[in-house]
């Protein structure tokens, strides 16, 4: 029940990136997709009123100040003493002095506008008639009577004030030029006495007024209106314009035209008034392109979504395909070595941590075969030195007994020498017979050892001589037994044996930064020149074979971890040198 339980409890490794696929690609675009659908309209809302406001109040300020301005220039024309003077005359000959100053004087102030504005100047009886352009017929004041045009200004405003200046919208007409007038200026002239002489009309063209309003055409629509008159003119066409019948939008508007901004259905309303006048302005903005534009987004936002999730699934497919490839191809390896196949070896993978797998798991395979050859060698070598010992075995007690006789012989007769030998002799053999324990402290070795050099110093007197050292710590350390007493055997035999003259021999066994460091060193005639092999697995086939078997043993015993060197220079002597980490036991175990 629980491998059931485990079994369905796991997840696949494309399942596990396709989920972290769509949870880094597809729900950050859900939730903006949400976030937009929730608040995408009201902040859409709030942002079309600000914009609307924002270019109404700007436009407003700017009609305003060119307004104000030609309402200046307005006074200066009304209120100048030649122009009262020659309208209270009521007669102006063309030709005249004062008829040019009074040019003069219209183009020196409306200088820079004649583009832009148009002044008309007209006497009550209609006989002086000056004008910056062309003098329009609908101000011509002899003409008064029935079909007098009810759209100009003079009729609209008869009793207008002695000192205002008015200002109305209500005159458009397309001038004998063809321009369109979008607003009128209108000031009575009069003299000194207070009475009224005229009328000067200072005629607003749509250019002066439209240049600049709405300049980053955020507004489908500008109406210029006449709070007073209910009158209204569009800034944005200029052929649009009347009652508030012609533009049934302001209706949402009620009357008010305060600064304020409405909402009726899709269209936002910003109103607000121009300053020093009566008018105000209204602009609008129509919502549907910004709706459509935001359901725009938000299909292309679900688009998003499906590509990211058609992408996440085959991300993950890819990914999960160049993973698990290399994964079970290693697995497959692995299921063969536990079988007992151990000739396989894995392909390695293209990425660089599979492939890292893959280096691991050969070279595990072929450490196993290694040791599995070392352990097989060492059977072999076990069982061959047993055949050899149990053919070769003597009665140790036949041998021992035959040493005493002759120990005791040589005491009795005072042969020192004889009684020396005998007894370091039996020592010799006893370690030696001994096939209880395979090996031995390092205390014994060296005990060995000089067993045996007070053998070879009775035998060659005074010539050899023979430096040991012992370091305290390392007397306990066990090693396979007879591997310091063959390489100083082969010392004498091979190295100083040959050599004229005095001998020297040091055998040396120190501890240094956890390692047991063994040195066996002699001043013989060393190895001639081109004899000492590279590899020492070549000393199995010459004269050193004694070398070689102490060589094997510990490659058995430490492995790789134990270091064993041989450096010769002929006729001046060999070192030999052996070290491997303290306390390292393999077989058997240490007693350190």
């Amino acid at each position: 029940m629980k491998d059931k339980a485990w079994k369905f409890g796991r997840r696949t490794l494309f399942g596990r990136l396709l989920l972290y696929f769509i949870i880094v690609l597809v729900v950050p675009l859900g939730l903006f997709s949400s976030y937009y659908t929730l608040t995408g309209e009201g902040n859409q809302t709030r942002y079309l009123q600000k914009q609307a406001m924002d270019t109404v109040t700007l436009d407003a300020k700017r009609l305003g100040t060119v307004l104000d301005d030609y309402r200046h220039k307005a006074y200066r024309i009304s209120t100048d003493p030649l122009v009262v003077s020659i309208l209270k005359e009521d007669v102006l000959d063309a030709n005249s002095r004062a008829s040019r100053e009074l040019y003069q004087l219209l183009f020196g102030i409306m200088r820079g506008d004649t583009y832009l504005a148009s002044a008309h100047l007209v006497s009550n009886s209609g006989r002086v008639r000056i004008s910056t352009h062309e003098f329009p017929e609908v101000f011509d004041l002899r003409y008064q009577g029935n079909n007098w045009d009810m759209n100009n200004i003079i009729s609209q405003n008869a009793n207008v004030s002695q000192t205002a200046s008015l200002i109305s919208i209500r005159g458009h007409r397309t001038t004998e030029i063809g321009r369109q007038v979008l607003a009128s200026i209108l000031r009575r002239v009069y003299d000194t006495d207070g009475v009224n002489l005229g009328y000067l009309v200072v005629e607003i063209y749509a250019e002066a007024l439209t240049n600049g309003t709405n300049a980053e055409k955020v507004l489908g629509e500008e109406l210029l209106i006449d709070t007073v008159d209910f009158y209204a003119s569009s800034l944005t066409h200029s052929d649009k314009y009347g009652t508030f019948t012609l533009f049934p939008e302001l209706a949402g508007l009620k009357g008010d035209f305060t600064n304020k901004v409405v909402q009726e259905g899709t269209t936002i309303f910003a109103t607000t008034a121009i300053p020093g006048t009566t008018l105000s302005l209204a602009g609008s903005i129509s919502s549907v392109p910004f709706q459509e534009n935001l359901n725009q987004w938000l299909w292309a936002f679900s688009i998003m979504m499906a590509i990211g999730t058609v992408l996440a699934i085959a991300i993950s497919l890819i990914f999960s395909r160049s993973i698990t490839k290399p994964i079970r191809s290693l697995a497959s390896s692995m299921g063969e070595v536990e079988k007992g196949n151990l000739h396989v070896k894995n392909e390695y993978a293209k990425i660089v941590e599979f492939a890292q797998l893959d280096h691991s798991f050969n070279v595990m395979v072929e450490q196993i075969v290694s040791l599995l050859r070392l352990t097989r060698e060492e059977q072999e070598k076990v069982a061959e030195a047993e055949r050899k010992a149990l053919e070769s075995q003597m009665n140790p007690h036949f041998l021992f007994n035959t040493l005493n006789t002759i120990k005791a012989l040589a005491k009795m007769h005072g042969e020192e020498e004889i009684h020396t030998i005998t007894l370091k002799l039996g020592k010799l053999l006893r370690s030696t017979i001994d096939n209880h324990e395979s090996e031995c402290t390092l205390k014994e070795s060296m005990e060995l050892i000089d067993s045996y050099l007070t053998i070879q110093r009775i035998r060659f007197g005074e010539k050899l001589h023979v430096t040991t050292e012992l370091d305290p710590v390392c007397e306990l350390v066990k090693t396979p037994k007879l591997i310091i007493q063959p390489l100083v055997e082969n010392s004498i035999i091979h190295g100083l044996e040959p050599k004229a003259g005095d001998w020297n021999i040091t055998v040396l066994v120190t501890e240094r930064n956890g390692w047991i460091h063994i040195t066996v060193e002699d001043d013989g005639i060393g190895f001639p020149q081109g004899t000492l092999p590279d590899d020492l697995d070549e000393l199995a086939n010459s004269t050193h074979v004694g070398v070689y078997n102490v060589y094997r043993r510990l490659v058995l015993r430490y492995g790789k971890e134990m270091n064993f060197s041989i450096k010769s220079e002929w006729q001046k002597g060999t070192v030999v040198s052996i070290s491997f980490p303290k306390g390292k036991d393999e077989k058997k175990g240490s007693t350190v």
